[in-house]
């Protein structure tokens, strides 16, 4: 495992293309409670403060394929650049908004859906730079597979950069940070030598975009799926929380099940796999769908604490898995457009299992919850049986790689 770490790392600008893809997405996992906290604080209702996040996560998952779309077209710093400015931009606006007293809360979620629909695509950038510069398919699922692993750093370190911020400061100082993180991370992101050299395919669009791949879109359906599983535990498991009279434990039940899913990476990427790619996601569901179960008849907080971190395992490995294969079914001239489109179905699986594992929550308890993600997961796991000869790319390993990639210029290495 290690030796694969050191190949990808010793990839000339590797280091800092990781970190300042982590430092560029780290909003990702502030947005929600900062917005949140800010409109909250301003309307004292946290109905208004939800339909600000729903905006603003709903308009960032529509834009995110045609922005993705655009990079394939003229290249990654054209576009990061100038959307992490207006971005920034937007999200001090959110503030002056927020502080007008008599403004109305429609005008408050329209600057938070603006602001939401410019978001810098770095993660869908990230992905495509991985297949463009792994020298073959093993290092490619090793980035991947960090990739996935370092986005719990993001989701653990952006909640708790907030509440501290907000709490020493104010919520419109939370807020600000986000603007300030965003342009700076996006910055770093975008100029340097791996990112600012990658040139977009100068051959003729597919026509009908990423979405012309039947393989995609069959795979995108099951994304959907998996990510109602994540947003399922996510409000399952701080219900469980609630629901045993531990509301301080949310914190640490979540934490824990982040720390689960970076164990996970790290034990997936510790060995050669010699299964095809699309058994592999398959098995990777149905392990998911395993690790989840349990949960459903936790009944108490240890229960909840050990069996959080367990169904955590399933997530860096889904995730890996999801990736290579957008990676080799996406036409190479759509790969960062298929990124995003992977990552708007994640978000819309996600808002999906939030809402409908808190109904029943309401009317079951935590494991109502519980039950829906182990049923969406394992439903994604039949219908990837059912679509396995769409979903297996027909490629060998080094195919995988070159089919995915579009070249970096040489000087920037």
């Amino acid at each position: 495992m290690i030796a694969r770490y050191r190949a990808l790392l010793s990839i000339p600008g590797c280091g800092r293309l990781l970190l300042s893809a982590v430092l560029g997405r780290l909003p990702s996992g502030m947005f929600s409670l900062a917005i949140l906290l800010l409109v909250h604080a301003r309307t004292g209702s946290f109905l208004d403060a939800g339909l600000a996040v729903g905006a603003f996560a709903l308009a960032g998952a529509a834009m995110g394929p045609p922005l993705g779309a655009l990079v394939d077209r003229v290249g990654q710093a054209p576009v990061l650049l100038p959307a992490a400015a207006v971005q920034a931009a937007l999200l001090v606006a959110l503030v002056l908004v927020a502080r007008i007293h008599h403004a109305p809360v429609a005008a408050i979620v329209s600057v938070a859906a603006l602001a939401g629909a410019t978001q810098p695509p770095i993660a869908g950038c990230i992905r495509t730079l991985w297949s463009a510069i792994a020298p073959d398919q093993e290092t490619l699922e090793t980035a991947y597979t960090l990739d996935a692993t370092t986005q719990e750093v993001i989701w653990t370190l952006g909640p708790l950069l907030v509440g501290t911020t907000a709490g020493l400061l104010s919520p419109s100082a939370a807020v600000l940070l986000c603007a300030a993180i965003t342009l700076g991370g996006t910055a770093w992101f975008a100029t340097s030598a791996l990112s600012s050299g990658w040139q977009a395919s100068t051959q003729e669009r597919t026509r009908g975009g990423a979405l012309a791949s039947p393989g995609l879109r069959a795979l995108l359906v099951t994304v959907a799926l998996a990510g109602v599983v994540l947003g399922a535990i996510e409000v399952g498991l701080p219900a469980l929380a609630v629901q045993l009279g531990s509301r301080w434990s949310s914190g640490p039940l979540l934490a824990l099940f982040s720390v689960g899913s970076m164990a996970g990476g790290l034990l997936y990427s510790a060995r050669s796999w010699s299964m095809a790619l699309g058994r592999r996601y398959m098995a990777m569901l149905l392990a998911m769908a395993i690790v989840v179960a349990p949960l459903i008849a936790a009944q108490s907080l240890l229960a909840g604490f050990l069996l959080g971190a367990l169904a955590g395992l399933g997530v860096a490995p889904m995730l890996s898995a999801q990736f290579s294969l957008v990676g080799a079914l996406a036409a190479s001239d759509t790969t960062t457009e298929a990124f995003a489109w992977h990552r708007a179905a994640t978000i819309a699986g996600m808002a999906g299992g939030s809402a409908l594992g808190g109904s029943l929550v309401d009317a079951h308890g935590a494991g109502g919850a519980f039950t829906l993600g182990c049923a969406s997961v394992a439903l994604a796991f039949a219908l990837t049986v059912l679509w396995r000869r769409r979903i297996e790319p027909d490629l060998s390993g080094e195919e995988t790689v070159s089919a995915a990639a579009v070249s970096v210029e040489p000087t920037a290495l």
